[in-house]
């Protein structure tokens, strides 16, 4: 069930304007919206875009097949037929990659902001970055690989039932624990530092042997980026929950669906 109200924002939310920290919001003020259907919406693409992720590394194992016995001096087909046929494979699988990861990341940054925003309602004063870096933080070099998550943790934190603890040394204790938050982005992080490694280890190959390296570690990024999506596919379903849930028992929150 949703909590909804009949312009579908929901009624829990009112206004969060209170005394917000420096530069963790924006002047206009935030609105509580129901994540469920964008939550749903992430979910399946990150599904597809794991499936993607299998079907790529499937394609990888014909190359090297091919490329380790070039490298034994036991490759045997000379019409190249065998090369051609992994080749397109290969290629097929990364333009079908590509496409999905695209729509995967559009999707699931409109729901990273749509639940930033959502946490700045539950807790005005609970974040350390403005809601416009939940865009715009994945797409800083380097930057990308601590800025999101950092939102993550505020908006979790914020959305969890129980209010975050703020000990004496200025530090949090968050009531819900970061465990799923920190292994997928753990796995996120490494299979994007992995992957770029890969690609550059591509270009940089000139020998069969070379070759089959930079395709061996292609495959270790695809594990990565598999493990990761399923890691995100429950990090948004939990946190879903956890904002549906937390609307719902507002005092003015009204069921529908």
């Amino acid at each position: 069930m949703e909590a909804t109200a009949g312009d579908g924002l929901c009624n829990v939310c009112i206004v969060a304007m209170a005394n917000p920290r420096p530069g963790s919001s924006s002047r206009t003020p935030a609105q509580l919206r129901s994540p469920v259907g964008l939550g749903q919406a992430t979910v399946v693409m990150l599904v597809v875009s794991a499936a993607a992720g299998l079907f790529a590394l499937y394609s990888i194992l014909p190359s090297y097949d091919i490329l380790t016995a070039v490298s034994d001096g036991a490759y045997q087909d000379a019409s190249g037929e065998k090369l051609n046929e992994a080749d397109r494979l290969l290629t097929l699988s990364g333009r079908v990659q590509f496409i999905l990861e695209i729509a995967t990341a559009v999707v699931f940054i409109c729901w990273f902001h749509r639940v930033r925003v959502n946490a700045e309602v539950f807790g005005p004063q609970d974040h350390r970055m403005g809601r416009g870096w939940a865009i715009w933080g994945w797409f800083v070099p380097v930057a990308n690989l601590w800025i999101p998550r950092r939102i993550a943790a505020d908006v979790w934190d914020a959305s969890a039932p129980l209010p975050t603890l703020s000990l004496e040394d200025g530090s949090r204790m968050p009531s819900s624990p970061h465990y799923l938050l920190n292994s997928w982005w753990f796995l996120w992080a490494a299979a994007a530092v992995t992957d770029r490694l890969s690609g550059q280890s591509m270009r940089r190959a000139e020998t069969p042997a070379e070759l089959r390296s930079a395709l061996g570690l292609t495959g270790v990024a695809e594990v990565l980026w598999i493990t990761s999506a399923v890691l995100a596919v429950m990090f948004v379903r939990r946190l879903t929950r956890m904002q549906n849930e937390k609307a719902l028992r507002g005092p003015a929150a009204r069921v529908t669906g």
